[in-house]
């Protein structure tokens, strides 16, 4: 077994996990587009089921690390300063780049756009951030 991946009983719980989170997130679109169909609109449609998607995520995320099957156990000794790093940088290198793209493009207003590069460039910086911090926390404890 190599000790990178997860075991049989890890795998399993993740695969369970991973089962009912499809679950929830079907059903809640299903109630959604129930409620959509009686005339109820709580937000409009693409972000109605970006929120629901990330929620679901988010439950699906949580329970991993909470049933110890989001990382499998580690041998070695890894440099994981220098990972977070690296990760940040890509992050915010593909950020700018996003940014550079949109602005180019003539179906976009450049105003808009750049009143929202700054915060687009932080939130996705932090985000990386904190991805490679709880990766790091769960690695640790493990």
């Amino acid at each position: 077994m190599n000790k990178n991946q997860l075991d049989e009983m890890q795998t399993q719980r993740k695969n369970n996990i991973g089962n009912q989170s499809f679950l929830l997130l079907m059903y809640m679109l299903m109630i959604d587009a129930g409620l959509y169909g009686f005339g109820f609109r709580w937000i409009d449609y693409p972000a109605n089921i970006m929120i629901m998607v990330t929620i679901c995520a988010g439950i699906y995320l949580i329970r991993l690390i909470n049933s110890n099957a989001y990382v499998g156990p580690s041998t070695q000794n890894q440099r994981t300063v220098l990972r977070i790093m690296l990760t940040v940088g890509m992050t915010v290198a593909i950020a700018a780049g996003i940014v550079v793209l949109l602005k180019h493009t003539s179906f976009t207003n450049t105003t808009q756009l750049n009143e929202m590069s700054a915060p687009i460039m932080f939130i996705t910086g932090a985000i990386a951030l904190i991805v490679a911090l709880v990766t790091l926390v769960i690695r640790r404890s493990q």
